[in-house]
């Protein structure tokens, strides 16, 4: 998966555009409005990729930075998404982190 990422960090604007319109195609999407301007379904597509891609890498980072899950919850204390239960300070300070290294203000 990070060299999915890894990758779709790396690709090129033209790259992203066509992978965009791509799925503009694939999906059946309307490219054209009612008057037959372009719609910018290929562009948001490729920039929500790209943010997704961004995003990933930087929770991946963050969670470097914090203590291990076992550190912080019993072993094989999960929630129903999977993630590792953890104490509210715990959590906060990995939040603050992932909203640091992406440049978020919560």
């Amino acid at each position: 998966m990070s060299d999915l990422k890894s990758a779709i960090l790396d690709a090129k604007y033209v790259d992203m555009i066509d992978l965009g319109d791509f799925v503009v195609r694939d999906t059946g999407l309307p490219d054209v409005d009612s008057d037959g301007n372009l719609m910018p379904q290929a562009t948001e597509i490729a920039a929500a990729v790209f943010r997704w891609a961004a995003d990933m890498q930087a929770a991946e980072a963050a969670r470097a930075k914090t203590p291990e899950p076992s550190k912080t919850a019993a072993l094989n204390e999960y929630d129903e998404q999977g993630d590792p239960l953890m104490d509210a300070p715990t959590a906060e300070k990995f939040e603050a982190d992932l909203n640091q290294m992406t440049g978020e203000q919560g």
